[in-house]
C-alpha cells in the first residue's frame, strides 16, 4: 500500500510540475504522460540532471509545445513554444515564451513564422524527434540556450484532463468576451465568461486561457497564472491523491496526446525535482513588443517589435529589435535576456530595487539607463527610481547598501549584483546606507558618471 501511495504521489507530482510549465506561458495546461510501469523503482530527482555521461550538470533545458492536434486548424502548428529551464542548484523553473508570430530564417531556407518550423520537416517526412530538432535549433540561435529535450502535447489532452479532475474551481476577476475564438473550422466563435468563481470544464477552462483578442497579454498571463493554482490545488487535493483508479484514469487519458523525447526515468526524476518547488520560484517571462508600443507600456522582454505588413505579405509578424525586412536574424537582446532569466534565477527571487542617479550634465541619461534594465528583467520601480544629483563622478560608481556586522542588506554575494556586472561595468560599493534614494530601505544605486557611454557595453 506504501508503495502504490508512493508511485502514486511522484505520478501526481510530475502532472503538477508539467501543467505548471505549460499553462504558464502555453495557451493550456498539462503534463506529459510516458508508459508507466508501476513495479519499477524510481530514480532520484538528481538523476535527472546527470548527463549521458553520468557528470552532474546544473540545469536542464526542456522545450515545451502546443498544438491544436486532431481536428483543430493547422493542427501540426506549434502555436505554443515554451522553453522551461530547471535549475537543480537553486531549485527554480525559468519559462519564456516565445511569440508564434515571431518571424524567421528556417533553418533549410525559405523563411516565415517560428510556429511553421515542425509542420514544414514534419511534413517533410522527418520524425517528430528530427522535426523539434529543426525547432530547437533555431531557438538556440534566438536564446543562446541549448535544448535538452522537448514535449509535444494538444489541446485535447488538457481538455480531457480537466474534465477527468471534475473540472477546476477559478475565481474570474473580470467579464470576458473574445469575438476571435478559433471554431477549429477556419472561423470564429464568440467566447465569454462573467466574473464570479465558477467550476471551468476542460473547453471553457481552455479557452479562458487561450484567448487572445479580448485583452491585453498581461491580462491573459494573469488568467493562465489563476489557472495554474486551480489546476495545482485540484491535483494534490486528497481525493486525488488517495484514489488510484482516478490517477490511472488521468494518465490514459493523456498518454496519446504527448510526444517526448524523455525517457521513463527522466519524467519520474522530474516529477520528485519539482513537486516540492514553490510557486514563487516558478518564474515566467516572455519576449513582447510592449516597447514598441511607447515607454509607458514598456516592460520585461520588450525586445521586439511589429514591422509594416506590406512587407510580409500582408502578414502581422513580429521582428526581434535592430531586425529589418531585409535582415531579420538580430538575436544580441533575445540572447542576453535569456542569459539572465536561465542562468541567474535567483536574482527574481531576491528582487532587489535599482535605483540610476545622473551625475552629468547630460539630460535623460538616467531614464534611458533605467529602462533598459528594466527590459531585462530587473527591479526598477516606477516611482522615484530615477534622479540626478549635484555630486560629480568621473566614472560610473554602483553602491550597496549592506551592513555586514548583522547582515542586512544587499549582500555583496548577491545574484543581482552578478547579474548587474554584465550591464553596467563599474565598481561595485557596500555602504551601511543608501547614498541618494529617499526610501530608507535596501537599494542598488547606479550613479553615471562622465563615461555613462560605456555604462551598457553597447
Amino acid at each position: 500500500m506504501k508503495k502504490r501511495n508512493f508511485i502514486s504521489a511522484i505520478f501526481l507530482g510530475f502532472l503538477g510540475v508539467s501543467g505548471v510549465l505549460i499553462v504558464s506561458f502555453a495557451t493550456f495546461a498539462y503534463l506529459p504522460a510516458f508508459h508507466f510501469n508501476f513495479s519499477l523503482p524510481f530514480p532520484n530527482g538528481s538523476d535527472l540532471f546527470k548527463t549521458v555521461s553520468g557528470t552532474e550538470q546544473n540545469k536542464i533545458n526542456i522545450l515545451i509545445t502546443g498544438i491544436g492536434g486532431g481536428e483543430h486548424d493547422g493542427a501540426d502548428l506549434t502555436d505554443t513554444i515554451l522553453l522551461a529551464s530547471l535549475q537543480g542548484e537553486s531549485k527554480t523553473i525559468s519559462l519564456l515564451s516565445i511569440p508564434r508570430d515571431l518571424y524567421v530564417e528556417y533553418p533549410l531556407g525559405g523563411r516565415g513564422k517560428i510556429n511553421e518550423i515542425y509542420m514544414r520537416w514534419l511534413y517533410a517526412k522527418e520524425s517528430s524527434t528530427q522535426a523539434m530538432n529543426r525547432l530547437g535549433d533555431k531557438l538556440y540561435e534566438i536564446t543562446g540556450e541549448k535544448i535538452d529535450h522537448y514535449l509535444n502535447i494538444d489541446f485535447d489532452g488538457f481538455s480531457k484532463f480537466v474534465d477527468l479532475l471534475g473540472g477546476i474551481e477559478v475565481n474570474v476577476k473580470e467579464d470576458l468576451v473574445d469575438t476571435q475564438y478559433p471554431d477549429n473550422n477556419w472561423g470564429f466563435v464568440t467566447f465569454s465568461i462573467k466574473k464570479w468563481l465558477q467550476t471551468l470544464d476542460g473547453a471553457t477552462a481552455l479557452k479562458y486561457a487561450r484567448s487572445r483578442h479580448s485583452t491585453s497579454d498581461f491580462d491573459r498571463s494573469h488568467r493562465q497564472q489563476l489557472v495554474i493554482k486551480a489546476i495545482k490545488d485540484k491535483l494534490f487535493s486528497l481525493d486525488i491523491l488517495t484514489n488510484p483508479t482516478k490517477i490511472k484514469s488521468l494518465y490514459y487519458a493523456v498518454v496519446s496526446h504527448v510526444k517526448t523525447d524523455l525517457s521513463m526515468g527522466q519524467l519520474a526524476s522530474l516529477a520528485l525535482f519539482g513537486k516540492d518547488i514553490p510557486t514563487e520560484n516558478i518564474l515566467a517571462f516572455n519576449l513582447n513588443d510592449s516597447c514598441f508600443q511607447g515607454l509607458a507600456y514598456c516592460q520585461r522582454g520588450g525586445f521586439l517589435y511589429t514591422p509594416i505588413r506590406e512587407f510580409f505579405g500582408g502578414a502581422s509578424v513580429l521582428l526581434p529589435d535592430g531586425a529589418t525586412p531585409d535582415h531579420i536574424d538580430s538575436y544580441a537582446s533575445t540572447s542576453k535576456f535569456a542569459n539572465i532569466i536561465f542562468n541567474y534565477p535567483e536574482m527574481f527571487l531576491e528582487n532587489f530595487e535599482i535605483n540610476v542617479i545622473n551625475s552629468t550634465k547630460t539630460p535623460g541619461i538616467a531614464g534611458d539607463i533605467a529602462l533598459y534594465l528594466k527590459k531585462f528583467g530587473f527591479n526598477v520601480p516606477e516611482k522615484n527610481s530615477v534622479s540626478s544629483t549635484k555630486d560629480v563622478y568621473d566614472k560610473t560608481q554602483v553602491f550597496t547598501t549592506w551592513d555586514e556586522e548583522n547582515k542586512i542588506g544587499i549582500p555583496p554575494n548577491s545574484k543581482t549584483l552578478e547579474a548587474l556586472s554584465l550591464f553596467v561595468f563599474a565598481p561595485q560599493q557596500a555602504v551601511p546606507v543608501n547614498k541618494y534614494s529617499k526610501s530608507p530601505s535596501p537599494k542598488i544605486e547606479v550613479v553615471l558618471g562622465k563615461n555613462y557611454r560605456m555604462v551598457t557595453g553597447e
